[in-house]
């Protein structure tokens, strides 16, 4: 059984990154090659911003470009433009922007209304009074990003959004206040595997996976059940397998929870040949690419889930695409020609 190591967790790596800054503590070393690039970046410029920087640069980072702003918003006498590429000025951040004007920022916008780039001056910032409570209320955010930014920072953030992401941000807070800074192996880079084995067969040992994760993307496994992939957890991670055939009914789900799965289910589906029923998907035509016509033209453009997704199924796609999935894991293809190499020595 082929064992896999997978990447740290790049979403609670980031919210400990900033945790570290806002309590002036060292950052954690990021110099290992297989640290994901969205870590490096947003280490890169928290370390430029301590500096005094004017300028730094997230590239395509939405996790950099969202708790950067309202890092920085608080930085008393600290004046930073904060920019990415072309497909960040696409991605809108007005609702983040908002709520911090309301706590007296000062941020503005150097493009467009309401996309980065920004330009931010730092001051001392205030809970706004909202009704009874000194809160501030972020509805049907785009990103749950937005939230945990708030909540990062240290404001008191009432939502209607309950995703498991903001789940995570509170559990990694309390964490740190309790000196715990344990970085979980990735459960969202897990679902290329689950896809591999639900496509190719086989079995997989993933380690470094807990059943007790703070991750939502751990629905995975159950998820994955249509496919006839089962799981088991053991001491050191979860083992995965084909153990019966796709069930070929219609599967309906809401990727509102979980939408950085799209992309390993939905070319699940297409190889299969199983109806994929959708809900709540606006937010995937807000990341890295527009996920769902990436998936529907089984076109990269850019984005790093896409691609690997698209090499799990042996999908053929250009050389430089493969670079994309350095932003979340960097080893996944030297895995999975590995993996494909040793089973063409099986047959």
């Amino acid at each position: 059984m082929t064992e896999i190591e997978l990447p740290i967790s790049k979403s609670i790596a980031n919210r400990i990154l900033i945790l570290q800054a806002l309590h002036h503590q060292p950052l954690m070393d990021v110099s290992d090659s297989r640290i994901p690039d969205d870590v490096k970046t947003l280490h890169r410029c928290l370390q430029a911003i301590e500096k005094g920087a004017e300028e730094v640069n997230v590239e395509n980072c939405g996790t950099a470009m969202r708790f950067l702003t309202a890092y920085c918003a608080q930085l008393e006498g600290q004046n930073v433009v904060i920019k990415g590429n072309e497909r960040m000025n696409k991605r809108p951040i007005i609702q983040e922007v908002d709520a911090l004007l309301k706590c007296g920022a000062d941020i503005w916008y150097e493009g467009e209304y309401g996309f980065p780039p920004l330009r931010i001056r730092g001051k001392k910032l205030h809970n706004p009074l909202d009704s009874s409570h000194h809160t501030i209320t972020i509805k049907g955010p785009q990103s749950s990003q937005f939230v945990t930014a708030m909540m990062l920072t240290g404001f008191d953030v009432q939502t209607d959004c309950d995703s498991p992401y903001i789940q995570m941000t509170r559990e990694v807070i309390r964490r740190f206040e309790n000196g715990d800074l344990t970085i979980e192996k990735d459960w969202s880079s897990a679902a290329f595997w689950y896809e591999y084995v639900a496509i190719h067969g086989g079995e997989l040992h993933l380690n470094g996976l807990t059943s007790e994760s703070i991750q939502g993307d751990k629905i995975l496994a159950h998820i994955y059940k249509h496919f006839g992939v089962g799981t088991s957890f053991d001491d050191t991670g979860v083992r995965i397998s084909k153990v019966g055939r796709s069930k070929l009914w219609p599967l309906v789900l809401n990727f509102e929870q979980f939408p950085d799965l799209y992309p390993a289910i939905a070319i699940t589906c297409k190889q299969l040949g199983k109806i994929l029923f959708a809900r709540h998907t606006a937010m995937l035509r807000l990341k890295e690419s527009d996920r769902i016509e990436s998936i529907k033209h089984l076109q990269p453009n850019g984005d790093h889930r896409i691609a690997m997704a698209m090499l799990a199924a042996h999908l053929p796609m250009r050389c430089d695409d493969i670079d994309y999935i350095n932003k979340s894991y960097p080893t996944f293809h030297d895995q999975l020609c590995t993996l494909q190499s040793l089973s063409q020595k099986e047959e």
